[in-house]
């Protein structure tokens, strides 16, 4: 599923059933999805996600080795993928109370068109935000790391030269200026150097 930055969206369609995996597909035929795939069985989909990670997984439930809800529950316990479970009419509501509490969108079937694809953008909106929130995650990990090894590299400053921590920071922040590399760049030359 292509959003407005042109992304595009994986999807893991879990059914036994061909006739629901070609409606699946004609659904999201839009351009949005560049990664489908089907498996026919609760086995095959978690064998297969060990090897890939998908944005959505859609399971058609009930599948032939299990019903499928302990399977969605697994994956929102272990992955970041959106999961959507479509069930049999009279059990939608029992399923909804068991999963619901996990994000997991449920729809009784016969589901129409819309409600689908309505529900499968939500669950990439919501893969959006996961991402984007990741990255903001990694960026900060990252920061933390740099100060970590700055302070690790004035404090061998301090303790190696016998200078104060305002002229161990100016140093490395000169230098790091002076060779326009960043400042872990040089805190991890002084680490070396002295350790």
């Amino acid at each position: 599923m292509k959003d407005r930055s042109g992304r595009q969206y994986s999807i893991l369609i879990v059914s036994a059933s061909e006739q629901l995996t070609t409606f699946v597909k004609k659904v999201i035929s839009d351009g949005r999805f560049s990664g489908i795939e089907v498996r026919k069985s609760v086995a095959q989909a978690a064998q297969e996600l060990l090897n890939r990670h998908y944005d959505v997984v859609l399971v058609n439930a009930p599948l032939p080795d299990d019903f499928g809800v302990d399977f969605v529950l697994n994956l929102c316990e272990h992955y970041t993928s959106g999961a959507l479970i479509l069930t049999p009419g009279d059990v939608c509501d029992d399923v909804t109370d068991r999963v619901i509490d996990y994000g997991v969108v449920v729809l009784a079937k016969p589901v129409t068109n819309r409600a689908l694809a309505r529900n499968i953008r939500h669950l990439c909106a919501i893969q959006d935000k996961i991402r984007n929130t990741e990255k903001k995650v990694l960026t900060l990990e990252e920061k933390i790391n740099e100060l970590r090894i700055v302070n690790q590299a004035k404090c061998l400053l301090i303790e190696k030269e016998h200078i104060s921590e305002e002229e161990a920071h100016r140093r490395i922040g000169k230098q790091a200026m002076d060779r326009c590399v960043s400042r872990k760049i040089i805190a991890e030359e002084i680490i070396e150097k002295w350790e």
